[in-house]
């Protein structure tokens, strides 16, 4: 073994779930981008319905919203969990369509008059925080501090991002999954 080899030997102990995929940005594909975090989700039982929700609705916004809803778009999405930590979900868009600006995400209270306009209202009940930060980290973005849509920006601190977005949500869980790549889940002592 080399050192390179040794070294992501090692990382790889570390997670408790390290998967991603990416999806055609169809809409019959957010049912599969559910199933496959219902799958992924197993060795947590007590966030698999909360993780499976939070995709669909992100998967949605990103189809919807952004050019990833486009012909040939696709959505990547990923789910990383460290031993001992929390589950930290990622869907990626290939930012905004080409006919339209570029969209904000935010909570709303939702109308009850509608049908829609609850996605990312039941996102921030079952997350611990949610947010949506540039996938390329935008111009100034990180250095500014700012990851996270609960971040002040005053108007001066806006700099214009035409790219692909991150939408993130990090989920705590009582479970203490085994390293990614075994297949026993024990419980963590309260």
């Amino acid at each position: 073994m080399n050192e390179t080899e040794d070294a992501e030997s090692g990382l790889r102990g570390i997670y408790t779930i390290d998967a991603y995929r990416t999806f055609p940005g169809e809409p019959d594909q957010c049912r599969e981008a559910r199933l496959w975090a219902r799958h992924e989700m197993r060795p947590f039982p007590d966030i698999a319905d909360a993780v499976e929700l939070v995709v669909s609705e992100f998967f949605g916004n990103a189809i919807r919203h952004t050019a990833s809803g486009e012909p040939g778009g696709e959505v990547f999405t990923s789910l990383v969990g460290l031993v001992g930590g929390p589950v930290h979900l990622e869907v990626t868009d290939q930012g905004p369509c080409s006919d339209r600006p570029r969209t904000a995400a935010r909570v709303l209270t939702p109308d009850l008059t509608r049908p829609d306009g609850r996605g990312l209202f039941l996102a921030a009940a079952l997350t611990r925080e949610w947010g949506r930060i540039p996938a390329e980290g935008g111009p100034g973005y990180l250095e500014r501090g700012f990851t996270s849509i609960f971040d002040v920006v005053g108007e001066e601190d806006r700099v214009e991002y035409d790219g692909p977005m991150v939408t993130w949500a990090d989920f705590t869980t009582a479970y203490s999954a085994e390293p990614a790549g075994r297949e026993t889940a024990g419980r963590r002592g309260l």
